[in-house]
C-alpha cells in the first residue's frame, strides 16, 4: 500500500510502500528506482512487513535539491525512520539503495540492527572501473545489468506500453531516476564511503550476483574486506537481482535476518 508522509523541519514528502506482515524491514532501491525491485519487495513481504520508501527524486519524494551527499541521504533516512516509527532498524538496500543503507549503517550504527546490502554501489576501483550507466544505449545497458539480456526480466525492464501516454511516463520515470541517481554517483560513485565501513556494527550481509557485470568479484572482495565480520552470498543474477532472482534473493536475505534475530 502506497503512503505519503511528511517530514518534520523541512516539510519534504516522502513516498513510500509498505506491504506484508512480521518483523519490519526498510528497503532502499537501486539506481532505476522501486518499481524495478517489486518482485524482491514482495518476496520479502512473505516474512517481513517491507517498508520502501521512494528515495529523494524519485516517485511523490521530494527534497533532491537539498541532498548533496550519501549524509544527507542518511540524515533524510533517520527523518523517515522517526516518521514511520521504527527505533531500530533492519535495513536492505540494492545498488544504489545498497549504497545509502551501507552508509546510514556506518553512520547511525547505534540505530542498525541488521544490514543486508545487494550489488551495492559506493566504492570506486581503479583497477575494475565501473561502467558508465548513465551514458549507455539501452542495449548495452541491458546486456551489463542483466546475466541474460534476453531473459523476461530484462524484456521487463525494457518493455513498452502499447499506450502513448503510459509509454512517455515510463521514459520520463527512467530520465528522473537517472537524473536522481547521478546527483550523488556520477562522474564516480566513491564519496568516501570506504573510510568509513569499518564504523558498522551491526551484523552484515553482502549478495552478489554470480554474474554481475558491474560490481563484480573485486567489489565484492573489497566490502568484504572494509565491512568487519561480514557474511557473503551469491545469487544465481547479475547485477539487477531483484528482477532476475527475487525468491533466491529474499530467502538468502530472510534466513540471514532470522539468525541474526534469533
Amino acid at each position: 500500500m502506497s503512503e505519503r508522509h511528511t517530514l518534520p523541519g523541512r516539510g519534504w514528502t516522502v513516498e513510500l510502500v509498505r506491504v506484508g506482515s512480521g518483523a519490519p524491514l526498510v528497503w532502499l532501491h537501486g539506481a532505476f528506482g522501486l518499481e524495478w525491485s517489486m518482485p524482491l519487495v514482495e518476496a520479502l513481504a512473505r516474512h517481513h512487513t517491507v517498508i520502501a520508501p521512494h528515495l529523494p527524486g524519485y516517485g511523490a519524494s521530494d527534497g533532491l535539491d537539498d541532498i548533496d551527499s550519501f549524509y544527507d541521504l542518511s540524515v533524510w533516512l533517520d527523518d523517515v525512520l522517526d516518521v514511520v516509527g521504527i527505533d531500530r532498524v533492519m535495513l536492505a538496500g540494492h545498488d544504489f539503495g545498497g549504497a545509502a543503507a551501507a552508509e546510514y549503517a556506518a553512520l547511525f550504527r547505534r540505530r542498525t540492527q541488521l544490514l543486508a546490502a545487494l550489488a551495492p554501489l559506493g566504492l570506486w576501483l581503479d583497477e575494475a572501473p565501473l561502467p558508465d550507466i548513465f551514458g549507455l544505449t539501452p542495449g548495452a545497458l541491458t546486456r551489463v545489468l542483466f546475466a541474460d539480456a534476453q531473459s523476461e526480466a530484462a524484456a521487463a525492464f525494457n518493455s513498452q506500453s502499447p499506450d502513448k501516454a503510459e509509454r512517455n511516463a515510463a521514459i520520463l520515470r527512467r530520465r528522473q531516476a537517472l537524473i536522481a541517481a547521478a546527483k550523488l554517483l556520477w562522474p564516480l560513485p566513491d564519496k568516501g564511503l570506504k573510510k568509513r565501513l569499518h564504523r558498522i556494527a551491526a551484523p552484515t550481509l553482502l549478495v552478489w550476483g554470480a554474474q554481475d557485470r558491474i560490481t563484480g568479484s573485486a567489489y565484492a572482495s573489497t566490502f568484504s574486506a572494509l565491512v568487519v565480520g561480514a557474511s557473503t552470498a551469491t545469487v544465481p543474477a547479475g547485477h539487477m537481482m531483484p528482477l532476475e532472482a527475487p525468491a533466491e534473493t529474499a530467502d538468502v536475505v530472510r534466513a540471514f535476518a532470522a539468525k541474526a534475530s534469533a
